[in-house]
């Protein structure tokens, strides 16, 4: 008869199989206790490389986020990380169909894809994005999530103590991107975290938040297609998908909020120019932030080279002329402290 497992033994193949399954991007609701001991752990991080689906409890809600750690990823290495905070109407697998897994891989950072709130579950999610001022009006920007005030500031807030707790994310290197709604959050993140997010790239952002006042000045890069009908790059009324009767921001209001916010100069220079992308970017801005502006003619509410979610007809077409690569570079660029 074979003699009975020691308990060292049985802790011995848990961390095994932990292991294994991270290695392996296999692992779904993946979450063993934070501080696993023996073999398999390095400065305290169980995980390695892989694909995770973890979720939290934050106001009263259980709310979920996705993790792609790419496989270059050393649990002995501090490592950056995006976050890709999904339009309104999206999922946390926009992240996925846009390549952001792609440019993770390439680029060695560890990928956050959280899920925002609707009444169908794990589909067509939307954020609370708190009201914003324009043409001197308060524009409450209504839809399930702020109907509910549900608290998505506080969430992503607990998303990331959550993550750094499971991979050795670097403090100083937490970035925010999002698209249309997803934007506008990147720019709430910058506005209420800044003690947390070094530099965001909204893209199609709606409007910035009113009364923003960040602890610090947050480097900002804007994207905005020329021919977006959802968020109007002039501004004014309009909209799609449900956002007819919405008001809206210019890219260049938004612009200008940042350029007051980070105290920059108005000199500017072109630091990205291909096809009908052009990006001006703002460098005399208080303690070394800058601020750059990327219009791109012709593109409308998509993700930079990114996935055609619905036909140009309705959303306008997608542009090659600019892509993550001009995000990671801006990020980069601008690391914390």
């Amino acid at each position: 008869m074979a003699a009975a497992r020691r308990p060292k033994d049985l802790a011995f193949l848990a961390v095994l199989l932990l292991a294994a399954l991270a290695v392996s991007g296999c692992a779904r609701r993946v979450e063993p206790p934070l501080n696993v001991t023996g073999n398999g752990t390095v400065n305290g991080f169980a995980l390695g490389p892989g694909d995770y689906d973890f979720s939290l409890v934050h106001d009263g809600l259980t709310r979920t986020y996705k993790a792609h750690v790419p496989p270059s990823y050393d649990r002995s290495t501090k490592t950056a990380v995006v976050i890709y905070i999904h339009g309104g109407g999206g999922s946390s697998a926009g992240s996925k169909n846009d390549g952001l897994y792609d440019y993770s891989d390439k680029y060695g950072f560890i990928l956050l894809s959280p899920a925002g709130t609707g009444a169908l579950g794990d589909r067509l999610l939307v954020w609370n994005l708190g009201p914003s001022l324009i043409n001197g009006t308060i524009q409450t920007h209504s839809n399930y999530a702020s109907e509910r005030d549900i608290d998505d500031i506080g969430f992503l807030s607990k998303m990331i103590g959550d993550a750094k707790s499971r991979f050795n994310a670097d403090g100083n290197r937490i970035y925010a991107t999002g698209i249309s709604q997803g934007g506008m959050m990147s720019y709430r993140l910058a506005c209420e975290l800044s003690d947390k997010i070094a530099a965001v790239a909204p893209v199609a952002s709606p409007a910035v938040p009113m009364d923003c006042s960040p602890s610090r000045p947050v480097p900002v890069m804007h994207i905005h297609g020329t021919a977006d009908p959802c968020a109007p790059f002039n501004g004014g009324s309009g909209g799609c998908l449900g956002t007819e009767k919405d008001s809206f921001q210019s890219a260049q209001e938004m612009v200008n909020v940042w350029l007051s916010i980070d105290n920059c100069l108005p000199e500017s220079s072109v630091t990205y120019q291909k096809g009908d992308a052009t990006c001006m970017t703002y460098s005399q801005c208080k303690e070394g932030a800058e601020v750059a502006f990327c219009a791109v003619e012709g593109m409308g509410h998509v993700w930079p080279a990114g996935n055609q979610y619905l036909p140009a007809s309705i959303i306008g077409p997608v542009s090659h002329d600019i892509s993550f690569e001009q995000i990671w570079e801006f990020f980069a660029e601008h690391p914390m402290g």
